[in-house]
């Protein structure tokens, strides 16, 4: 499925009249800025105009633009965001010299837009990295109830005996409580406070968990480096991931470095290092580097078999 056909930025000569028109209002003209961005990032590697398909992926070195192009994207499109990204006080104006082309039938206008941006999601590795900060800081917040629920337990276990005849309400169903908390073990009773405690999970696993529930839904994703912190398993089985859901309704535009997302069979290859030409798999700088590690190591692979 395509939501969103193609993408168009603006040209080096409307983002030079832009800035020109900018200095010559007077309450401007006299200030000096030294963030521009976008403005000069995609101009200088010729990216005018990107067509899109089911899975279309943006290749490049650090510094490439990649992320650029989802942030502007994401902007054109008023998409939520879950993390801060780069920006700059040029940011809307850039974002209003781009033109988008989206088919979805019969809306046009600010119809499509807005039916876009509900089932649109932008996932990034600095959203993942924070997941994993959020579940990480809420297992040692369980970690610190626990050590404080112990010395609770051992407490009530060492604690002497309320006579029933003089407690009231309050005080009885406390005995109460705590006369059951007695018969507990300490596990036992800090898996009652707290709840059943959730296997142990890797940081990967984490990832492809928290991305598994948002690929959920048809949809357009933009993806930022989203193999970040899996394994190469996990990676091969987060390409099959993609690959169902863009059989299944939904676009995928992404950023990667990574070989199992690159060499998914159909998706087009934008590569940032040449320009913005289209490439294959094999034609890539990283996949070359990748085929001579293995073909040096081709003798180890044989012997094992």
């Amino acid at each position: 499925m395509v939501y969103l056909k193609s993408f168009t930025f603006p040209t080096v000569e409307k983002e030079e009249k832009y800035l020109q028109d900018f200095y010559s209002i007077p309450v401007f003209g006299n200030q000096y800025y030294t963030n521009y961005y976008p403005f000069g990032v995609l101009s200088e590697i010729g990216c005018q105009k990107l067509d899109f398909e089911p899975i279309t992926i943006l290749y490049g070195g650090n510094g490439s633009g990649k992320s650029t192009i989802l942030n502007v994207i994401a902007k054109k499109l008023n998409l939520k965001r879950m993390s801060a990204y780069n920006t700059s006080n040029h940011m809307d104006a850039y974002v209003n010299l781009c033109l988008r082309e989206t088919d979805l039938g019969w809306m046009t206008g600010e119809f499509d837009l807005d039916y876009l941006s509900k089932i649109s999601h932008v996932i990034t590795s600095d959203d993942i990295f924070r997941k994993l900060l959020q579940d990480r800081t809420k297992k040692d917040q369980n970690m610190m109830k626990s050590r404080m629920l112990i010395k609770e337990h051992q407490l009530i276990k060492s604690g002497e005996k309320v006579s029933l005849d003089t407690t009231n309400d309050v005080e009885l169903k406390k005995f109460l409580s705590n006369a059951r908390d007695r018969k507990k073990s300490t596990s036992g009773f800090i898996r009652d406070k707290l709840g059943k405690e959730e296997p142990g999970i890797s940081n990967g696993e984490n990832s492809m968990v928290y991305m598994a529930q948002i690929l959920q839904d048809e949809g357009l994703y933009l993806l930022d480096e989203p193999e970040n912190s899996l394994s190469a398993t996990m990676q091969a089985d987060f390409a099959d991931l993609l690959v169902y859901m863009a059989r299944n309704n939904s676009q995928i535009i992404m950023s990667t470095h990574s070989p199992f997302l690159l060499s998914i069979p159909f998706a087009k290859i934008y590569n940032l290092d040449n320009g913005t030409s289209v490439s294959k798999f094999e034609e890539l700088e990283s996949s070359k580097l990748y085929f001579k590690l293995f073909d040096r190591m081709r003798n180890k692979f044989e012997m094992e078999e």
